[in-house]
């Protein structure tokens, strides 16, 4: 099993989009063009569940899109980061209070995690063909719910349900988010100092893959959070430089020169990176290099060069926004039409297996992640810029006060 049959998404492929500027719309919408081609790359990449692969891996110039899944993640990671450092920034740094970002951010992914953990244990009672024992199921979930799912599926392979498997990309996710939290608090008032000590960090991870590669099996490298989360710092770090950059005026030919042969080099990174030993080695450092400059370059454009413009196209931008309840969604709907399909020539299957993708993902944005988005708008969140227990004191106050007010004219 490979670390995207576990697949960005996420990311899948999450973010508390908090930016501000006159270039927000145009990096936001990159972001979410990338991340649109990330999410089909994911999905394509646990496609082996429900069609042949044979042909697939024979062919060389095809294989890179139907083995892009760990490239895909990494994309997912290094913007997660970036936004992570824009919401927790969002007041300026010193400011920054990692308590209500934290909550902001179970709430942004648990309510869709919550409804696909509940439909599956209901499949899993009803479904003769689900063969993963109850206590296994239990010890799942759990594992899931408080995102050290990563951790457990390392020695619980056999026993663990496989169509969980590609949400160990959240629990490295919401894990790096924690650790990256800590240090800008932490470094809150030394904007200069936190990327030293993000690039010092940067290093150690990075030599630390390389020895965890030589050492150790190839999946359990590719589900540890510490072999896994320098993207996400590598996205930090963007966010913590960009104002120090935009200082410097960098000219405008020299930034649209960048962001075009940034996006283009993704191509050839793609292909590179569809080995897991080439991914492992230089491939997560060029390619997370590559995407900070990109993003980078966006934001600092005053006119979009073309190939920016075709990547922030709607239909990619629209399947970005909506990648977490498709990366969320896909393996298991994969993984139960397998069970159920085996005798379907894999043309139809396939085509029942995206539609239904597609058809659930949007009931459950109705039926949750909208309710979820309008909640994180709820103008209740700017009191809470003082901080979660100030709020929940307010709260409980104005609770009490109005209580006593009714009894005392009772």
């Amino acid at each position: 099993m490979s670390a995207t049959s576990l697949g960005a998404g996420s990311a899948a492929p999450v973010g508390d989009v908090a930016t501000s500027g006159m270039n927000t719309s145009r990096r936001v919408a990159l972001i979410d063009g990338i991340r649109g081609v990330a999410i089909v790359l994911v999905v394509l990449s646990h496609g082996w569940v429900i069609w042949p692969i044979e042909r697939i891996d024979e062919t060389a110039w095809i294989r890179p899109l139907f083995r892009s899944g760990n490239f895909a993640v990494t994309v997912f990671l290094v913007a997660a980061g970036y936004l992570a450092y824009v919401s927790l920034a969002s007041r300026g740094l010193e400011h920054t209070r990692p308590g209500v970002t934290f909550v902001r951010r179970v709430l942004r992914v648990g309510p869709s995690l919550w409804l696909l953990l509940a439909a599956v244990l209901v499949v899993s009672t009803l479904d003769s063909t689900d063969k993963t024992a109850s206590e296994d199921n239990v010890d799942s979930v759990w594992h899931v719910l408080t995102y050290t799912w990563n951790w457990y599926v390392q020695g619980n392979l056999l026993t663990s349900r496989p169509d969980f498997g590609h949400l160990w990309y959240l629990s490295v996710d919401m894990q790096a988010f924690v650790v990256m939290a800590a240090v800008l608090y932490m470094m809150r008032r030394r904007p200069v100092g936190v990327l030293f000590v993000l690039g010092g960090l940067l290093l150690l991870l990075t030599w630390w893959r390389f020895h965890v590669t030589d050492t150790e099996f190839v999946f359990q490298v590719l589900v540890r959070t510490t072999a896994r989360m320098d993207p996400f710092v590598v996205g930090v770090m963007l966010g913590a430089a960009l104002p120090l950059v935009r200082r410097l005026d960098v000219p405008q030919w020299a930034v649209r020169w960048t962001a075009t042969a940034t996006l283009v080099a993704l191509v050839p990174l793609a292909y590179y990176c569809s080995r897991d030993e080439r991914f492992l080695a230089w491939g997560v450092t060029l390619l997370e290099l590559d995407l900070a400059l990109l993003f980078g370059a966006t934001a600092l454009l005053t006119v979009a060069p073309r190939p920016v413009t075709v990547m922030s196209a709607r239909p990619l931008a629209f399947l970005g926004r909506h990648s977490l309840l498709l990366y969320i969604w896909h393996y298991p709907v994969f993984t139960f039409l397998s069970r159920h399909t085996e005798d379907w020539a894999w043309v139809p299957r396939t085509v029942v297996a995206l539609v239904l993708t597609v058809l659930i993902s949007l009931l459950a944005h109705r039926l949750v992640e909208r309710r979820a988005t309008e909640l994180l708008r709820h103008p209740a969140w700017a009191e809470a810029d003082g901080g979660l227990l100030p709020l929940v004191r307010g709260r409980a106050l104005s609770v009490w006060t109005a209580a006593r007010q009714q009894v005392t004219r009772a």
